[in-house]
């Protein structure tokens, strides 16, 4: 549900702030004072293209925010947990337009593609007006809906239906593959070729470090063997030049320079043997640098042709024997899988027969209750069925649903698209919508001037199934009429002041007053009579 919505130089709207609860508002006001602009607003948030236009004249940028409360919304929550976002109950979606055109869309203050925010409020709000084409006049969505309605699990159906679908698939596959003697012969070619390399597992890894730290020292060899060569050319005079050093009897500043002369000799000749010792663990014969580099090549050679990995130059091994197989003996493998389609397709078969008898004793229930909420709505010469029909097996099984509907006595139900057209196509919509507003699990709906062209006792029914499908979802409705701000559990006026528009919340005399004057167009003693009796009868009642 909506809880506050924050408007700032939006069209006509300087600045809004509005905190807002549960149930059914209603806003009313003169033609002109903005209604539709509020609606523009919230519809921002979800589906509406953004353009430098919609900015208040003079000001750089719009700003549109929308906090709701997700708690109930399980799809909603899903969309924003899949794309990493941690939150609370309440989500906070702002959209900003720039005078440049742009728009930037947040969520929780957080910069985010404008899909992603269309994505989550996809679940949470629907807006509906005369010119309606949401979900419930998609035909494709008929199935999905009635599906609602029956509460089917299709779970166990999909299952069926993937594991038939991927058997027909792979034996399809199979019987375009054609094969020649020649064909064999280079599979096998292939097999060997892997087989000689006798491939471990890591073996590549290791060759590529050792090659690493052998190129290392390749480039400082001549150095090296120049400074052992000459290290051992000198050793000897060395340790004769220390021992001559050391034969030495002298006494004071001699002894202390025989010392020293001693230590760094010994020191030296130490720091040579651990360098030796270093440089001989790479130390590598010729013979070994070339085998090194030869199964590296071989290797990396493999990788080209049969995968980027000595796993996957394996695996490819496995697939060539296994094709092999299936080429040697195809028939019995042709038995083998049209078996196991047979049984996965009986299996899919006895499950969508029963989703179908659900669909089918489903859909008399549905086109009862529908038919119920239009006689409310005075649509008592409305037919509506739900059509099923046989198609090709499919995910969600075998049947084609449609919702039909005539608006007149002998006139042969037709797609809803076709039938209806202005105030009976918004009355019809709004029996459907009390049927599957809380199946679809939608939080919040907003009722654009859907009862345009009604009066009297159609505009009563109005009013009281929008109060009743505001027990499950927070209701918004633009109207001009009474009878439908009536049943409203809150009623704000919109008007205009110095070309801003404004929304208040009416209390319960300003109310009376506001509906006195929709009703009659202007507030007299028995308008206010009227009015007061109206919205007594109408919260009584409701």
């Amino acid at each position: 549900m909506l809880k506050n919505l924050y408007i700032k130089n939006f069209i006509l709207i300087k600045e809004l702030n509005l905190d807002f609860n549960n149930g059914f508002s209603a806003f009313t006001g003169e033609t002109g004072a903005g209604k539709s602009i509020f609606i523009d607003a919230i519809s921002l948030l979800s589906d509406k293209r953004a353009s430098s236009s919609l900015i208040l004249e003079g000001e750089k940028s719009a700003i549109i925010e929308g906090t709701f409360s997700l708690k109930e919304n399980s799809k909603a929550r899903n969309v924003l947990n899949d794309a990493g976002f941690e939150f609370d109950d309440e989500v906070t979606f702002t959209r900003e337009i720039k005078d440049n055109g742009k728009s930037v869309a947040r969520i929780d203050h957080r910069i985010v593609n404008l899909s992603l925010m269309q994505d989550v409020l996809q679940y949470e709000i629907d807006i509906h007006n005369q010119g309606d084409n949401s979900y419930l006049m998609k035909s494709s969505n008929h199935l999905e809906l009635l599906d609602f309605y029956c509460q089917n699990d299709l779970k166990e159906l999909n299952e069926a239906y993937n594991v038939y679908h991927s058997l027909v698939l792979e034996k399809s596959q199979m019987l375009n593959e054609t094969y020649n003697e020649s064909d064999i012969d280079f599979f096998n070619h292939q097999i060997d070729e892997i087989e000689e390399a006798n491939l471990k597992i890591g073996e590549d890894e290791e060759l590529q470090n050792k090659e690493k730290n052998y190129l290392k020292l390749k480039n400082e060899y001549d150095k090296l063997s120049n400074i052992f060569n000459t290290y051992e050319e000198v050793s000897n005079s060395l340790y004769n030049l220390n021992k001559d050093v050391q034969s030495l009897k002298l006494s004071g500043t001699y002894e202390e320079l025989q010392s020293k002369i001693n230590d760094s000799y010994y020191s030296f000749i130490d720091s040579m043997d651990e360098f030796k010792k270093i440089n001989d663990t790479f130390d590598m014969s010729e013979d070994e640098i070339n085998e090194m580099e030869n199964r590296l090549f071989i290797i990396q050679k493999l990788k080209r042709k049969y995968g980027n990995s000595i796993e996957l130059i394996l695996e490819k091994k496995e697939e060539l024997v296994n094709k092999i197989e299936l080429i040697n003996d195809r028939q019995k493998y042709i038995d083998e899988i049209d078996k196991k389609i047979k049984v996965a397709k009986d299996k899919y078969d006895v499950l969508s027969k029963e989703i179908h008898e659900r669909r089918v004793d489903g859909a008399k229930k549905l086109d009862k209750a529908i038919m119920s909420q239009l006689k409310d709505l005075l649509l008592e010469k409305a037919t509506f069925v739900t059509s099923i029909t046989y198609k090709d097996d499919s995910l969600n099984g075998n049947d084609k649903v449609e919702f039909l509907v005539s608006m007149n006595e002998g006139h042969e139900p037709q797609p809803l698209v076709k039938c209806a057209s202005g105030g009976e196509i918004s009355r019809l919509m709004l029996g459907l919508k009390v049927i599957f507003t809380s199946l679809q699990g939608v939080d919040f709906i907003v009722f654009d001037e859907i009862d345009t062209g009604v009066s009297g006792k159609a505009a009563n029914a109005i009013g009281s199934k929008m109060k009743m499908i505001s027990k499950s979802s927070q209701v918004f409705a633009i109207t001009h009429l009474a009878p439908v701000a009536s049943f409203s559990d809150y009623h704000y006026l919109v008007s205009k002041e110095m070309s801003e528009s404004k929304v208040t919340l009416l209390n319960n005399q300003e109310r009376i007053e506001q509906l006195a004057l929709m009703a009659n167009g202007e507030i007299t003693d028995n308008a206010l009579k009227a009015s007061e009796e109206l919205l007594r009868r109408n919260q009584v009642n409701e």
